[in-house]
């Protein structure tokens, strides 16, 4: 029988990101904002109207990959006594690097690189692709640690493979975006770098920079959504309990209070 528990939520993930790449690249690519090959996926959303839609967006998978984070980090602490030690450990550092993850991505939707206070920018970038290729490669090894009672060879080999690729693609974007920036040189004195162009001096390490960041993005895309068959199998409840009671009773007579609520524990 079907049973979809959290399966959604990676799912979300995924379609969330790719409407916000897709969606913010075609509005800067026709209003003429960017250059209409590889710029930075960051530079799609930099001025608006494209701005708008891609700090939304940005803004709720942020908040998705947060609670995807702690969905990942409860469904292995539920594997009581029947996983290694090392996978409790290396859980744990997961998560604090998921919430690393998820207000990098805050600080990159709310504070573009054309806003004054771009090291707020700049700051968030590096802790979106830095720590999630550290995430992607910790629970790339909790997935072969758990292989395989709990993880199939598919999709632990395609998790490798992911964290390779994002791996070099994250040097690569970032030595070659910094080696392009030494090297720009507009030959018209156009300063602007969202139009990069042919002629320009660091061109070609500039595009291989913005082609990897482009790939970087779209791993960490398909690395969520290997999540898929693993929030199948779970559900989570909150468990709320009252410390204060809302509604208490005068007793006119005596002027006593008794209590009309309940404070054994409500499932959601």
């Amino acid at each position: 029988m079907w049973h979809p528990g959290l399966a959604w939520l990676p799912v979300v993930i995924v379609a969330l990101t790719a409407i916000m790449m897709t969606m913010s690249y075609t509005i800067a690519v026709l209003d003429g904002h960017v250059a209409t090959l590889f710029p930075y996926i960051s530079d799609t959303g930099g001025k608006p109207p494209e701005s708008c839609f891609f700090s939304q967006l940005f803004n709720m998978v942020a908040i998705l990959v947060l609670c995807g984070s702690y969905v990942r980090y409860k469904q292995l602490q539920c594997l009581d006594g029947a996983i290694p030690e090392v996978v409790y450990k290396l859980n744990k550092v997961g998560l604090f690097l998921g919430a690393v993850v998820a207000a990098g991505m805050s600080l990159v939707a709310n504070f573009q690189d054309t806003t004054i206070i771009k090291a707020l920018h700049f700051l968030g970038a590096s802790l979106i692709f830095l720590p999630g290729v550290i995430y992607a490669a910790l629970h790339t090894i909790i997935s072969y640690k758990l292989y395989p009672e709990h993880n199939s060879q598919i999709v632990c080999t395609i998790r490798l493979m992911v964290t390779i690729v994002t791996i070099i693609a994250v040097f690569l974007s970032a030595i070659l975006g910094i080696l392009a920036s030494y090297q720009w040189d507009p030959p018209d004195g156009d300063d602007d770098k969202f139009k990069w162009k042919p002629e320009d001096g660091g061109y070609i390490a500039h595009l291989i920079s913005t082609f990897c960041e482009w790939i970087l993005g779209l791993g960490f895309v398909c690395y969520y959504g290997t999540f898929f068959h693993d929030f199948r199998k779970v559900d989570l409840k909150m468990n709320m309990r009252l410390h204060v009671d809302p509604f208490p009773v005068i007793n006119e007579e005596t002027h006593s209070i008794s209590s009309a609520w309940s404070t054994e524990p409500r499932y959601a």
